[in-house]
């Protein structure tokens, strides 16, 4: 019988009797036919096949046990030349040593960079220009913002125009975009009423240019 076909018996047995570890499945609790063949009392399933090593044989085509190719064949030993590429391959490869001009190539990269030196001012000393450009304020515009300020950028001076607005509350409650003056901005803009986006507009006459 073909070495399948007595496992696949064995374990047709083991499951009809319910010889399985409820708790772990791979240990067979042995009956009295399991113990009689395997003189145990519980075996592993792998360890079971390994015992049946010992009741199975191979046959030759007279039915006669085959002693000879039960027998481990020996390995060959390797040739001299496949272990020598073996262990050249294996071996570490030497690291090259790296070029001088590598060396330098890098060590001058690492170095800090020089900070270029000139003769213009540094960033916070440079002169603004365009729409941030310092202008002269009126002095109406100079004493309404009340800061002693005699020069301001465009947009600054806008946005304490709206400081001074919402502040004040000098938004209409029906239509936001439409400022009803208090007697401080309409004797800056000589006008009652405004629309908010004037502002710039109103504030022209205000400014020269430094």
């Amino acid at each position: 019988m073909a070495r399948t076909q007595v496992v696949k018996h064995m374990w047709n047995h083991i499951r009809e009797n319910n010889l399985q570890n409820p708790s772990n499945k791979r240990i067979i609790n042995c009956d009295d036919r399991l113990r009689e063949l395997f003189k145990v009392d519980s075996i592993d399933m792998f360890q079971m096949n390994k015992a049946l090593s010992k009741h199975i044989w191979p046959l030759d085509s007279d039915g006669a046990s085959v002693s000879a190719s039960a027998t481990p064949k020996k390995k060959k030993p390797k040739p001299e030349s496949d272990e020598a590429s073996l262990s050249a391959s294996s071996a570490p490869k030497k690291k090259k040593p790296k070029l001088e001009s590598d060396e330098a190539s890098v060590s001058a990269s690492s170095r800090p960079k020089q900070k270029k030196y000139s003769d213009e001012p540094k960033g916070g000393e440079k002169r603004k220009s365009g729409i941030l450009a310092p202008l002269r304020l009126s002095d109406a515009l100079t004493e309404f913002l009340g800061t002693g300020e005699s020069e301001l950028s465009r947009p600054s001076v806008v946005k304490r125009i709206w400081d001074y607005i919402k502040q004040n509350n000098l938004q209409d409650p029906s239509d936001k975009r439409k400022i009803v003056c208090d007697d401080k901005l309409k004797e800056l803009f000589k006008v009652d009423t405004f629309i908010g986006f004037s502002v710039s507009k109103l504030l022209k006459d205000h400014f020269t240019k430094v």
